[in-house]
């Protein structure tokens, strides 16, 4: 698949799924952490050899190709909550895509943590994921939050007050604005969102038929 809705479709499957990931941890103070994992690396995979390289593969975000299919569906009130995590991304990243200075300031810091560790890898995930967690939580609260509205996050007062859970809540939103990064990269507009439902569902149809058949 080569069509432009193939990869659009992609990395909206990656804008939902880590939005997918806030309401858990604030609503329990856990998430998926294969799911979390995704999230995490692909905001440090920043030279992709292709859309679904992003996320190292597109079976990686089969949950949120799932979820992008039935998106426009119904309006459940657990859909309609990350559906507002979705579409804040994207709009907290069409300022972000904007701002030359803090793309660089993040690309900095990025770098940074990095140097910490000779791979990011599955291992380093295991052995410091909480400490990677902070650290991208710190990019997020420093640069990006500040640049429009804040996404507000609700849950149970208990678990938005645990500050390992707030960070894991940030680092999910970046994960999702890494992704809705992307998005704008590959030629994603939420004018799409109006008039082009159809095909990027049935890309992601698509996509979901091939990661099954594989």
């Amino acid at each position: 698949m080569s069509n432009k809705y193939y990869h659009i479709a992609i990395a909206l499957g990656g804008v939902c799924q880590s939005a997918m990931l806030v309401p858990q941890l604030a609503n329990s103070g856990q998430c998926s952490t294969a799911l979390y994992d995704t999230s995490l690396k692909s905001i440090f995979n920043t030279a992709p050899n292709s859309t679904a390289d992003v996320f190292d593969g597109a079976e990686n975000i089969k949950i949120g190709l799932q979820f992008l299919t039935q998106l426009f569906s119904n309006n459940q009130p657990e859909k309609v909550e990350i559906m507002r995590y979705v579409f804040g991304s994207l709009g907290v990243t069409h300022k972000l895509i904007k701002n030359n200075d803090a793309l660089g300031k993040i690309s900095h810091r990025l770098d940074r943590i990095q140097s910490l560790y000779t791979d990011i890898n599955a291992q380093t995930f295991e052995n410091h994921r909480d400490e990677l967690s902070y650290s991208l939580a710190g990019i997020y609260s420093d640069i990006i939050s500040p640049l429009t509205t804040k996404i507000k996050v609700t849950g149970k007062i208990e678990y938005l007050q645990n500050t390992l859970v707030q960070a894991k809540v940030r680092s999910a939103l970046f994960g999702s604005v890494r992704a809705a990064t992307l998005w704008y990269q590959v030629g994603g507009s939420r004018m799409q969102f109006l008039f082009s439902r159809k095909s990027i569902i049935n890309a992601a149809n698509e996509i979901l038929q091939q990661i099954n058949h594989d």
